[in-house]
């Protein structure tokens, strides 16, 4: 098609476009040589793509306003240029954000405006560091002796070397060195930006307590969470933390503070970091479905805006677990995986094998999670990582290894946890992890007793963490232990215990596994439309023991502390009593209970 017709057919859709950006658009593709008033038209019309989450469609139309302003006006044409670059990085598009970059130097742009757009072009590759080594050594030359300028490229270069997993130390060398430089160029929002990767890469180093005063640093420089970006805030590295040390309710207080600063900026991947993180939070806590919520939200604007998938895919996986299906979970995982491993994202190929080993676990198909654990494995010893509560695949992958008849590699991870996990409180939640692993690997041994032990060890720290669903999975694994000690009575009181706590949790997965557990011991499943059998009315030994306790006049907070359980779960089983004795109070209970 000639030059002519095309511009003849983008006058035609300009006149018959009802949207005025699409208007807007073939407007300026139909104009050929500069003009001052469309160029200010098609800059305000990405204006409003910006503000409707349109970024790739707005990097289009300041490339084309910058094209059409008038050669006299220089300093607005590279303006446009360097916005067109920001938003192209926005939106993804390393191509339109190099097109940018190119048209900055070719007219000549000033130094801070040729690094800012070679910086958009890093930004813009998202998790596929590939390729950005080059432009970094370019921004770095360009930038010279400006110490704000190399700031901003060292603080870069650090978020690509943590994203591609392979040197956190190097990655911690270049968040350091941001720190000097923007200091001594009083640049304040990037020396918060600065000490806030480092505190991260610290933690990943598995220095907790020197990752707390570097953030503690960050924070006092009380810059605006929006102005760094809320996913490279201190405020949300703050929330983070929270969630690598399970202190769930202070990060789900810290995560929800910083929502309506993004909904209010519409940025896609600040919106979708905190809903990944409310999802994870949420399953944590046992709010099951409202986590499925969370991490539907960020997979559909992940696909929306065109981020990269393999986070959003990460999350949902890990949020079917609890809530959807271990099917799904499985399906989710592979899709992380796979679009991980091709934008060489060491980062989350981890976390998607993590959650496909578990999915594994979990159904059954023990040899299949090794496999995928043992990758994980691989995969954390090659990059650095020092602090293992980052991410808790651990004491999955002791389960998979004995259970798959691999006694020797599950002992073998446990002495060497044993001496990477200490008493630090981020630990906490690891450490119990790993006792239920442990008790496991006992129970096969043939230990039963200290299996039993262990696993009641487990389930009060998960108790006292607020983590229903794995105190639920620990008592899974209990009611598994009992039985192999033919104490039929104790399993199903384990057993229903787990499930009271899927049931609040609305961990449907997991509550599947109970009755799957419960048709076992019990022999048959009940057939449809059959009468009731006798123990359906009556009180289980274990809702015997709550009824006792509470007759006797306990708080709910009391019997949780003497059965070992969460008040959740005092309260859904008290509930299950009520029903079938058919009553409401606690006075009735007491009467319904007399002798």
């Amino acid at each position: 098609m000639d030059r002519q017709r095309r511009t003849a057919i983008h006058r035609e859709l300009a006149a018959c476009a009802h949207d005025p950006v699409a208007r807007a658009l073939h407007t300026a593709l139909a104009q050929e040589v500069p003009e001052r008033a469309v160029a200010e038209d098609t800059a305000h019309a990405a204006a409003a793509a910006r503000a409707a989450s349109q970024r790739r469609r707005a990097a289009e139309l300041l490339l084309l306003a910058a094209r059409l302003t008038p050669a006299d006006r220089p300093h607005l044409r590279l303006d446009r240029l360097a916005e067109a670059a920001r938003e192209a990085s926005a939106a993804g598009s390393a191509t339109l954000a190099r097109s940018a970059a190119d048209r900055i130097v070719a007219e000549h742009g000033t130094a801070a405006q040729r690094v800012h757009a070679l910086l958009a072009v890093v930004d813009a590759y998202g998790q596929d560091p590939a390729g950005t080594r080059p432009l970094l050594a370019t921004a770095r030359t360009t930038a010279a002796d400006d110490p704000a300028l190399l700031a901003a490229v060292e603080l870069r270069a650090a978020v690509q070397a943590n994203i591609e997993g392979e040197d956190f130390a190097r990655a911690l060398d270049h968040a350091r060195a941001a720190t000097e430089l923007a200091g001594r160029s009083r640049t304040v929002h990037l020396e918060a930006a600065a000490l806030t990767m480092s505190a991260r890469l610290q933690r990943v180093l598995g220095r907790p307590d020197d990752a707390t005063s570097t953030l503690e640093r960050a924070l006092a420089l009380a810059v605006p969470p929006a102005r760094l970006g809320i996913r490279n805030s201190p405020q949300f590295l703050a929330a983070r933390h929270a969630v690598f040390d399970a202190r769930l309710t202070e990060a789900r207080a810290l995560l929800l503070q910083l929502l309506p600063a993004a909904q209010e900026s519409g940025e896609a991947e600040d919106l979708v970091d905190l809903w990944r993180s409310l999802a994870e939070v949420d399953a944590g806590r046992g709010a099951c479905r409202q986590a499925l919520h969370w991490s539907t939200r960020a997979a559909d604007l992940t696909a929306a805006v065109g981020l990269s998938p393999g986070p959003a895919w990460y999350t949902a996986a890990l949020a079917q677990a609890c809530g959807g299906s271990f099917a799904e979970a499985l399906r989710y995982a592979t899709h992380a995986v796979r679009a991980s491993r091709e934008e060489h994202d060491a980062l989350y190929t981890a976390r998607g094998l993590w959650m496909s080993g578990a999915a594994l676990l979990h159904t059954g198909r023990v040899e299949e999670a090794a496999v995928a654990l043992t990758e994980v494995a691989a995969l954390e010893s090659g990059s650095g990582a020092a602090d293992p509560a980052v991410l808790r695949w651990q004491g999955d992958a002791v389960e998979a290894f004995a259970l798959s008849g691999r006694p020797t590699e599950a002992h073998d991870l446990l002495e060497r946890m044993r001496e990477r996990v200490g008493p630090h409180p981020a630990h906490t939640a690891l450490r119990a992890t790993l006792t239920r692993a442990r008790g496991l690997c006992r129970h096969l041994d043939g230990a039963h007793d200290e299996a039993a032990e262990l696993l009641a060890d487990a389930a009060r720290v998960f108790v006292t963490l607020g983590l229903p669903v794995e105190e639920g999975r620990t008592h899974l694994l209990s009611g598994r232990v009992e039985r192999r000690r033919r104490r039929a009575a104790a399993a199903r009181t384990a057993w229903e215990t787990a499930g009271a706590l899927f049931e609040h949790a609305e961990a449907r997965p997991w509550s599947a596994l109970v009755d799957n557990h419960l048709t076992h011991l019990t022999g048959h499943a009940p057939a449809p439309g059959a009468s009731p059998r006798p123990t359906d009315r009556r009180l289980t030994e274990h809702e015997l023991r709550l009824a006792d306790l509470v007759r006797a006049g306990a708080t709910n907070q009391e019997a949780a502390q003497q059965m070992f359980i969460s008040v959740k779960t005092v309260e859904t089983v008290l509930s299950r009593v009520y029903r079938k004795l058919g009553i409401r109070s606690r006075t009735q209970l007491a009467a319904a209970l007399a002798p």
